[in-house]
């Protein structure tokens, strides 16, 4: 009986210091995060560590792992915890300005220092089909899924012609975009981000359609 007591009042006690320990936990999580985008201003992706992080940070190398699986995801995370990259896009007053406007954020996205950033998260993710599935994830799907709602509801109501797939459209609208950021960075100017989304958009004319 004793024995059994006594085992109750550890595991009370366990329990009881996991539950007083969680807030600690987000306070180490949030300090991983912020620890990753100070060290990305400094370094590239290549070079960033979970040791160099865990150090900023200032906790173990398994509290990050904990959490994310390899540096891609903590990566990843950072960047989208990043104040700008969570701010809501004004509301459109129809699916054309809608996806302009998502190709004015994609554009100011990859021509700030987080384009660098995501430049090389790409290419080191090219080595690890697991990296890549996360930066698809995070990134890449998100994104698409969102121009290509824009796009399938603009066909649904007659703003856009319906004779051509959504997939599709979404690659010819967003391949230029990342085709700069990875050949050509210094031609993501502002003259750009100004002009090519209604350009591009000229696809999407009914005038345009079989």
């Amino acid at each position: 009986m004793a024995d059994t007591a006594l085992q109750n009042d550890d595991f009370y006690e366990e329990d009881l210091k996991a539950r007083k320990g969680r807030p600690r936990s987000e306070k180490s999580r949030k300090a991983i995060l912020n620890a990753t985008n100070k060290l990305l201003l400094q370094t590239s992706v290549q070079e960033l560590s979970i040791e160099s992080i865990a150090k900023k940070a200032k906790v173990g190398k398994t509290t990050i792992y904990r959490w994310w699986p390899n540096k891609t995801a903590v990566v990843m995370e950072a960047l989208a915890s990043q104040p700008g990259l969570q701010s809501p896009m004004p509301t459109a007053n129809n699916h054309r300005e809608a996806i302009i406007m998502q190709l004015d954020k994609l554009i100011r996205l990859v021509d700030s220092h987080n384009g660098q950033t995501i430049a090389q998260l790409f290419s080191e993710a090219q080595a690890s089909s697991d990296s890549l599935k996360i930066f698809k994830d995070n990134l890449l799907e998100p994104l698409m899924d969102a121009m290509r709602y824009s796009i399938e509801e603009g066909q649904r109501n007659g703003e856009f012609r319906n004779d051509i797939d959504s997939t599709i459209v979404v690659d010819i609208l967003c391949g230029p975009v990342f085709f700069r950021l990875m050949a050509h960075p210094k031609d993501l100017t502002d003259e750009f981000r100004e002009d090519y989304p209604s350009e591009a958009l000229k696809i999407l004319s009914p005038d345009n359609a079989n």
